[in-house]
């Protein structure tokens, strides 16, 4: 900080203060933890020298304080939903981490596939009353299908009512496993952000 109070916009105090508000919505005891954190690195690298140019080439190292900011509050969103059975909070997690890692891609694409299946499962328990003779599992000549039958297709419906309860039982199931799966995946889809941050040599 400059004699007159002012930060000086490329100093240790500027990037913290950049970090602090991009961390906004975090604990602030964690926001102080971090900010240690970043801050004690910084200072190590630097071994003391008050070279501004050294400085620069830390911080550059180091990413920007937004970057790291988002990172920190993605691990802090995956924490939650690896102790949540909410599908929509594990779901958003794993769409956040799709891009940082492959098993964070994987994520996605099971989440995507595991709850629309659930969801279809679900709608076919659900609209069979309303359209009993268009909705079921059916049979063609060339294959098998769950769900609505267009009117001009010859198909054998072989499940009749018992499509409410088998829907019923394959959605919530299908809904437990995914969302046990993804809780499971969303261990390894980050690694801790002072893991990452503190390669930087």
């Amino acid at each position: 900080m400059s004699p007159n109070g002012h930060v000086a916009p490329n100093s240790v105090d500027a990037y913290s203060l950049r970090l602090r508000a991009a961390l906004r919505g975090l604990p602030d005891s964690e926001v102080e933890e971090i900010l240690r954190e970043i801050r004690g690195h910084i200072l190590e690298r630097q071994e003391g020298e008050g070279d501004s140019e050294r400085l620069l080439k830390i911080l550059r190292e180091l990413g920007s304080p937004e970057d790291i900011g988002a990172l920190y509050r993605t691990e802090a969103l995956v924490a939650r939903a690896r102790t949540t059975f909410s599908p929509a909070l594990i779901f958003g997690s794993a769409a956040r981490v799709a891009t940082k890692s492959l098993i964070g891609f994987l994520s996605l694409l099971l989440g995507l596939f595991g709850y629309v299946a659930a969801a279809g499962f679900l709608w076919c328990a659900g609209t069979k009353p309303f359209l009993p003779d268009r909705i079921g599992l059916w049979r063609s000549q060339y294959r098998f299908s769950m769900g609505i039958i267009p009117p001009s297709e010859h198909a054998q419906e072989l499940l009749g009512w018992w499509i409410i309860p088998v829907g019923l039982i394959l959605g919530i199931t299908v809904i437990v496993v995914t969302t046990a799966l993804l809780r499971w995946m969303l261990r390894y889809a980050l690694p801790p952000p002072a893991a990452r941050f503190m390669r930087v040599k």
